[in-house]
């Protein structure tokens, strides 16, 4: 039986910026939808990718890996990806991962939490 709240994607995208607003339950279940938003945003003269996670009620260990994956992929690409809205346990989270030194999840890959959305 699944308990967990779903994982909402909404899109805002300009030519160069894309927010990836994300809302619910970010985990096991749900992770696979963040790695096709953030693919699908990559490419066509895409920049700088924001992803907000203001209105996630509960990341998981997959929800961050997730985050990290694609965090590399689009470093490697030459896309900035950032995150904005996070939560204080996501951000203590987040500092424990960045100091195991996973690369997608360096210090400079967040934007402030109250930062404005891209646009």
């Amino acid at each position: 039986m699944n308990t967990s709240e779903p994982l909402y994607v909404r899109v805002v995208a300009s030519t160069e910026t894309v927010l990836l607003r994300l809302a619910g339950e970010l985990d096991l279940e749900s992770a696979p939808l963040v790695d096709r938003a953030v693919a699908a945003c990559l490419g066509n003269g895409v920049r700088r990718v924001t992803v907000d996670l203001a209105a996630v009620t509960f990341c998981g260990s997959h929800g961050l890996m997730a985050l990290e994956r694609s965090g590399r992929i689009a470093a490697a690409r030459g896309v900035t990806f950032r995150l904005s809205g996070v939560h204080r346990r996501v951000r203590r989270i987040l500092s424990l991962y960045r100091e195991v030194g996973l690369p997608g999840l360096g210090v400079a890959s967040f934007a402030h939490p109250h930062l404005r959305p891209c646009r």
